[in-house]
């Protein structure tokens, strides 16, 4: 192991310690810098899998939340290698049974789930970043073809709901206590996601009408998209009034109608 890669899993070890705090964000950022430039995650993984996650939920916790923030923010590789290591990543779900010694087992259980739900539209849709940039998809590729572009938008409002259901069991589960900050920061990569998503929704479904030139058609995504944007306009406004929360992220502000 060269410097390098023994700072990487110094950072690996610190961002996912045992106290109930949310991961430093210098040691995230650690990992998500040594992917861009190495251009490779495979050491990243690999310092992940050697770390005894399995002792500990709240480590694990904080390993679902590093993994979320690397497939999000690092190099490209990033989501190819995550891809690579559904298994493992699958694994981490069932380490911990019913609700855990700490109460988390049914967070880590449905956070893992939602992780594995990111890959897969990653896997099935490669023109995506990790936090589903628009500008990043090479020229809205899918309109050209309505039925793939009908697919992709299927897809993304299917993940935009269980982005929806994880903050409610996270906003379920937090007191307003200080050891709540380990869970409240798990939001802040579903805050980035769900409203990276929502311009890519947004944005695609203009372009759509603009192409097929049938409302008809889309009404049953536009009914959807309608129901999604109230839903995200109260979990941004929930995470508002969290003091905590507002001073990791900054929350989007959504008009009250839908565009």
């Amino acid at each position: 192991m060269n410097r390098s890669e023994s700072d990487l899993q110094v950072s690996i070890k610190k961002a996912c310690s045992a106290d109930e705090t949310a991961p430093k964000r210098k040691h995230v950022r650690a990992c998500i810098v040594f992917s861009w430039d190495h251009r490779s995650s495979k050491a990243f993984w690999n310092g992940l899998k050697i770390l005894p996650l399995q002792d500990d939920e709240i480590k694990l916790f904080k390993a679902l939340i590093t993994i979320h923030k690397v497939l999000q923010e690092g190099h490209p590789t990033c989501l190819k290698e995550g891809i690579k290591n559904r298994d493992w990543i699958e694994s981490l779900g069932a380490i911990v049974h019913n609700d855990g010694y700490k109460n988390y087992g049914r967070l880590i259980r449905e956070y893992d789930r939602y992780l594995l739900r990111k890959l897969d539209f990653h896997r099935n849709h490669r023109g995506f970043n990790g936090t589903f940039e628009y500008e990043e998809y090479v020229s809205l590729s899918t309109v050209s073809d309505p039925d793939e572009g009908y697919e992709a938008i299927l897809d993304l409002m299917s993940l935009q709901d269980a982005i929806d259901d994880l903050q409610r069991l996270i906003f379920a589960t937090i007191s307003h206590n200080k050891s709540s900050e380990c869970k409240i920061s798990a939001l802040v990569p579903l805050i980035a996601e769900s409203y990276g998503i929502y311009k890519f929704i947004t944005s695609m479904l203009r372009a759509m009408h603009t192409t097929t030139g049938s409302d008809e058609a889309l009404e049953p995504l536009r009914d959807r998209y309608n129901a999604q944007h109230s839903r995200l306009y109260e979990f941004y406004a929930d995470c508002s009034s969290v003091r905590y929360l507002t001073s990791l992220i900054t929350i989007p502000k959504l008009q009250l109608s839908p565009p």
